[in-house]
């Protein structure tokens, strides 16, 4: 799995934490990965999201979580801590935040990532 992809799949797993995908949270992952991968590409990445969102629709919440924490590794080893930090963290919170609500269920995703990424994402209230 390339970065892009475990990026995406990360972000499809949070995104459906709550059970749904918002255009908001859809717009919040393209600004993420053109930010984090400038020299993508727009269709490609767009059929890796399609891709994360027909795997991880399939699994339970318990499910979502251990593949989310399975993703950090790849993303971990792809990011230095400092992009993992000031870059990758404020994004996974832009995601979370971008419809409105943040569910006990992506908090807890947050968490996990936060732990397997030894950084702090920081939620508004």
């Amino acid at each position: 799995m390339t970065p892009l992809e475990a990026v995406t799949h990360l972000f499809v797993c949070l995104i459906l934490a709550d059970g749904r995908m918002d255009f908001e949270e859809r717009e919040a992952w393209a600004d993420a990965i053109t930010e984090l991968f400038p020299n993508h590409t727009e269709g490609r990445a767009v059929d890796f999201m399609q891709d994360a969102s027909r795997t991880i629709l399939m699994m339970d919440s318990f499910g979502r979580r251990n593949y989310a924490v399975g993703l950090c590794s790849m993303i971990k080893a792809h990011f230095s801590h400092d992009d993992l930090q000031n870059k990758f963290g404020p994004k996974v919170a832009s995601l979370v935040e971008a419809d409105g609500m943040v569910f006990s269920s992506e908090k807890e995703m947050v968490e996990d990532i936060e732990k397997e990424l030894g950084i702090k994402i920081t939620l508004e209230d």
